[in-house]
């Protein structure tokens, strides 16, 4: 293969977005957030851990958890509608860029850490 093919190559990879750089590598390996935590508006992966990412396109509750913490304790007021698209997509870049991070708008640790949560487990729920 020549190198200008391999060039060409992987730059419509990178474009297209299914090239997968080492930073994104340890990101896919993560679980999938699919639900909510017990006690707390915040997204978690089917084993109960908060070490979930979830982007554009994914659906479900952990779409809802998060959806809800960045209404109810973050202040940026969106739809809650279980699909991250790109009102939810934008609102994580919100985070993102609030906190200097990489604003990608995927969630994962990294952008869960620079949230608030809404702990529902006691008698008067708050953000933490």
């Amino acid at each position: 293969m020549s190198r200008v093919f391999r060039v060409i190559a992987a730059t419509a990879l990178a474009v297209s977005g299914l090239w997968i750089g080492t930073a994104q590598a340890s990101a896919a390996s993560l679980p999938t957030c699919t639900k909510q935590d017990f006690f707390f508006y915040k997204p978690v992966a089917d084993n109960g851990s908060d070490s979930c990412i979830m982007g554009y396109g994914n659906q479900g509750d952990g779409v809802v958890a998060l959806q809800r913490a960045l209404a109810q304790c973050n202040n940026i007021f969106i739809g809650v509608d279980g699909i991250y698209g790109s009102e939810t997509k934008s609102a994580v870049v919100q985070i993102q860029r609030a906190a200097g991070i990489t604003q990608d708008g995927v969630y994962g640790p990294n952008t869960r850490s620079h949230m608030h949560f809404l702990y529902i487990g006691g008698s008067t729920p708050y953000c933490i």
